[in-house]
């Protein structure tokens, strides 16, 4: 029976979505049916889940067999919990309570024994036990759906407070699944994006107007009845919030065809490689499966630029390097997205906008107004600063700054950066400044960390976030951390009572291992948090995807296709490179080993043409209210017999912006009170974070296992937010074989394997763990090494580096699941590789494209120039709204094609045809060197960092690449194959 909810309730179409363990009447048809039960309705699932209790068994608890089952699952969290079909009749019989309008506790349990035919007598005693098993029960349902990492759904189980025990089944009775559509319809107008995670302070104020409006759309009536009810409307409130995080954005386009300007959001990248800049795009509101085109409306036509799906259901454009950054900011959107009529979208530029950080996105996205506590990016014109900056002052954590002269930033605007509004103003507010008014006057926000991705939200357990919690009015605040998953003081392992409305509790440095944490907010030293949020902890030590279950993912083998030194792919050739690891290479025996010469700097000269942005808006009339300040509020006409609310929304009729007055004099009266009672607290400076931690990133990756470039880029745009540094590291972890990676036949990232741990020799006694790392791990290696050992890291050259040195106990590591190379593995490598001539005929052929600039690879100074047609053999790089890096031989030219490549790829082999090769050897260092940007590809690449375990340094004061510690028989073997 267990199995069959499991597979109508808990699918794999839940995934990354919250579920509940509700079923109504056709889902209860559909398990029943699945488990091959004839009466298939309530009273038959009843009576299955109450087989499961010992109710007539005199001196038995009543959920004896339950409580064992559910101890002996802990062992084995992936196998499905035997405790789903009575947690299902649970959850029933709290929505049984919601049914007919009495939420009062102890109504609960009358449901319960109806629904279980519990006789009279025994009513006490099935009532404490069940309060002895509730958490054993419910935790087995979240420990499963946590197991597998919400490829089953996202778990909702989860309840605090006085009625804690009955508030676990009441958690899954308040959303029913219809009532989801109108949730995320109620997301899309409000602007939400998806994956966003707001208080439920900020989401109560949001759903008040709609639930209590008649009719309440988009809300279902179901919501609406339930809101009255004080009990329901938390427990609402908080499904909401969960239902928001895990949005997926659908929903979104309906209210976009109606609204577009509503849904279309400016993203902006803040950039520190290869240079601080800032980089500007939008978020449309519609689903995409890949490449598509953005039809935007001109005075005079109309400008069409690339789109590309992006996360959580969205659409970005994909060359945004290429439009006009003062465009997209600063003037009037609007057009259609593909080819699809209706499929419209829209912007309307703000004097002032605040954009959040979005986890999901990867970028801070534009928000109506700030979230308490949230750290937020601030665009504003720059005749607004004295106003923005003097409300910043007032109202904002000390920390926040101007980045100024910041290339990207478009003239006449200025960004702040790390503001988070602590507190929000007394009295009138400017009307540019309504975006820096936060809406809720409680907030909990954990902020900051390393975030892994995933369909779960968690945390890295190396890089735990901060939890800053804001009341306004309040004497004190105190945040409290709870081992676990409830509140229980025996649990308590950090707290921070401050006076005054604001409490910050930094995470790092207080030895928090994997595992669930419940952060719960208290006010004025009350017993009943006023806010709580889960943090899921994770690292290494707890994997995703452990790398020993399939020993091999992806492997590079000569048998796979003639490009196979520049991709992997399945593990499906006995003749392979995985890693440090070789099997069943055979030698190439068509090559001599002519010496590679000493390497000799170039003299560069560049003559790059220059590429003309694209403009993709209409400029704001001199009389708007971006340019004047001066906004004009429209509110909505009051019809006969409409009944009055407690808030009217107006819009301002040129730039959107929206402001919402009182509808009643009460609710006037209230707002000016709640103005009168907010203070400023005195708060630490927001700290700004140092260097990149290269280890944390490269633990989230051995956390996460495997997956698609995306996912890569999740990862590393916590420590770079460019695409172009994505690309930078994964092409280093590849090149020392921590990863392999997997390319399309257009060279781009399909997918990416953390390699199984190896120790690679160095020279006599001296090793290199190459692939799938942790601190369990290396706590593991030292213990096995012993005392007569070294294991030493460090973080070389962007990556985390293991050094052992000693002895090996060779039988000992293989059964901690580290394999223990007795020989180099390069020697095998470059004598297998083939010359990259035949690689560059092996590049996909394709038309030649339309592009805007193009630019030679100028062979003799290493640099790119300005070129004014393709007609000659040799590399270029093509510049529309991107890059594409493409050869062309004699019979490209003479078919109109070219050969696709990367920026790396298609120089070396420019220079191979020129016959001068860029690689050169250094004898005083024993190291090989090219100009920087020309890194060997894959394995070529991986050939000479093998050698020393390192990956190749940047030496960028003399433009340099430099493989250290490269033996010149190695040197010269890899010289003759990219020399021919």
């Amino acid at each position: 029976m267990s199995e069959a909810i499991a597979d109508v309730m808990f699918d794999s179409a839940q995934a990354g979505r919250p579920v509940y363990a509700l079923a109504d009447t056709e889902v209860i048809r559909n398990v029943l049916a699945s488990a091959e039960i004839e009466d298939r309705t309530l009273a038959g699932l009843s009576a299955v889940a109450r087989s499961s209790l010992q109710l007539d068994e005199c001196g038995v608890a009543p959920f004896h067999w339950q409580a064992e089952a559910a101890k002996r699952h802990r062992r084995s969290p992936l196998e499905t919990p035997p405790a789903l079909p009575l947690l299902v009749v649970l959850s029933i019989a709290a929505e049984q309570m919601q049914a007919d309008g009495d939420l009062a506790a102890h109504n609960y349990y009358s449901r319960l024994h109806r629904l279980l035919h519990v006789p009279t007598t025994e009513y006490a005693r099935v009532e404490n036990d069940y309060r002895r098993v509730a958490d054993l029960l419910w935790g087995s349902l979240n420990s499963w759906l946590e197991a597998w990492e919400g490829e089953r759904g996202i778990p909702t189980a989860y309840a605090v407070g006085s009625h804690a025990f009955i508030g676990l089944p009441m958690s899954q009775a308040v959303v029913r699944q219809h009532d989801r559509a109108g949730l995320h319809e109620f997301f899309a107008i409000e602007g939400m994006t998806p994956g966003l995670r707001i208080s439920p302070d900020d989401m109560s104020l949001a759903m008040e107007p709609y639930a209590a409006a008649t009719p309440s759309l988009p809300l279902s009536s179901h919501l609406a009845h339930l809101w009255r009810v004080p009990a329901a409307q938390e427990r609402i409130v908080g499904a909401a919030c969960l239902e928001l995080e895990a949005w997926d954005g659908s929903g979104i386009e309906s209210v976009s065809s109606a609204r577009p300007v509503v849904s279309t959001r400016l993203l902006a990248f803040l950039r520190t490689f290869p240079r601080k800049s800032i980089e500007f795009n939008i978020m449309l509101p519609y689903r995409s499966e890949g490449p598509g085109i953005a039809r935007f409306q001109l005075a005079d036509g109309e400008s069409i630029v690339p789109t590309v799906a992006g996360p959580g259901g969205s659409t970005r454009l994909s060359g945004a390097e290429g439009v006009s950054a003062a465009s997209l900011v600063g003037e009037q959107l609007a057009g259609e997205f593909g080819d699809d009529q209706g499929r419209l979208f829209g912007r309307r530029p703000k004097r002032v906008t605040p954009l959040r950080w979005d986890d999901l996105q990867g970028a801070f996205v534009e928000v109506e107004r700030v979230s308490l506590g949230e750290d937020s990016l601030v665009l504003a014109r720059s005749d607004a600063r004295q106003r923005v900056e003097a409300h910043l002052a007032t109202h904002a954590r000390p920390g926040w700054h101007e980045l100024a002269e910041l290339p990207g930033a478009p003239q006449g605007w200025v960004v702040y950066r790390h503001v988070q509004i602590v507190s929000a103003p007394t009295g009138q507010l400017h009307f540019d400044l309504l975006p820096l008014a936060p809406r809720a006057r409680t907030s909990l926000t954990l902020r900051g960390g390393f975030v892994l991705p995933g369909l779960l939200r968690k945390w890295s357990a190396m890089e735990p976030p901060e939890a800053v919690a804001l009341a306004a009015g309040a004497s004190s605040v105190g945040v409290r951390v709870f081992r676990g998953t409830r509140i229980d003081s025996a649990e308590l392992i950090a707290e921070s009572v401050q006076c005054g409305e604001l409490a910050v509790l930094p995470l790092a440095d207080r030895g928090l291992t994997d595992g669930e944490y419940v952060v719960a907010m208290f006010v004025d030293n009350a017993n009943k948090p006023s806010s709580t949020a889960l943090l899921r902890l994770r690292s290494a030590n707890t994997p995703q995807f452990r790398v020993e279950d399939v020993d091999i993912r992806l492997v590079y083998s000569p048998d796979s296709s003639r490009r196979w030194p520049l991709t992997a792919g399945p593990a499906e050739w006995p003749s392979h490179v995985n890693g440090a690891r070789t099997a069943g290479l055979e030698p190439r025996r068509d090559g001599g080993a002519a010496p590679m010469p000493e390497f000799v700097p170039r003299a560069r000269s560049t003559s790059i043409a220059s590429v003309a942005k694209t403009r993709v808006g209409v400029p704001m009339a001199s009389d708007s209210c971006l340019i004047t300040g001066m906004h004009r509020f429209q509110l909505p006409p009051v019809l006969p017999g409409q009944a009055r609310t407690r808030s009217i929304e107006g819009e301002c009729t040129t730039c959107g912006l929206v402001r919402r007055f009182a509808g009643t004099a009460r609710a006037a009266k209230k707002k000016d009170g709640d103005a009168k009672a907010i203070s400023v607290p005195a708060i630490p400076p927001v700290m700004e974070s140092g260097e990149p931690d290269f280890e944390v990133a490269f633990d989230a990756l051995n956390h996460v296992g495997t997956g698609s470039f995306a996912v890569f880029e999740r990862v590393a745009a916590q420590i770079e937010g460019s695409g172009l540094f994505a690309d930078s590291f994964l092409r280093r972890l590849e090149v020392v074989g921590h990863v392999d990676v997997a390319r399309n036949n257009y060279l781009q990232v399909t997918e990416w394997a953390v390699n199984t741990s190896t120790l690679v020799p160095m020279s006599d006694g001296q090793w290199v763990l190459v692939g799938a790392r942790s601190s369990g791990l290396v706590d593991q290696l030292k213990e096995l090494l012993g005392t007569g050992a070294i294991v030493r890291t460090s973080v070389d050259a962007e990556l985390a580096r293991v050094e052992v040195a000693g002895h090996l106990p060779v039988d000992a590591l293989a059964e901690a699941g580290i394999t223990v190379l007795e020989t180099s593995p390069v020697k095998d490598i470059v004598e297998a590789l083939p010359p990259l001539s035949e690689v560059a005929m092996a590049l996909e052929r394709v038309v030649v494209p339309s592009y805007r600039t193009a630019e030679y690879w100028d062979t003799a100074s290493a640099s790119w120039h300005a070129a004014t047609s393709l007609a000659r053999v040799g590399s270029y790089r093509l510049r529309d709204f991107g890059s594409t890096y493409v050869i062309r031989t004699a019979d490209d030219i003479a078919n109109g094609t070219l050969g696709l490549g990367n920026a790396q790829l298609v120089k070396h082999i420019a220079n191979l045809w020129a016959g001068d090769p860029l690689i050169g050897y250094n004898s005083r260092s024993g190291s090989v060197v090219t100009p920087l940007g020309a890194d060997l590809p894959a394995l070529y690449g991986r050939a000479f960092a093998l050698c020393s375990g390192r990956a190749p340094r940047e030496i960028v004061s003399h433009r340099m690449l430099q493989y250290p510690s490269v033996p010149r028989a190695v040197a010269d073997v890899i010289y003759d194959r990219v020399s021919r």
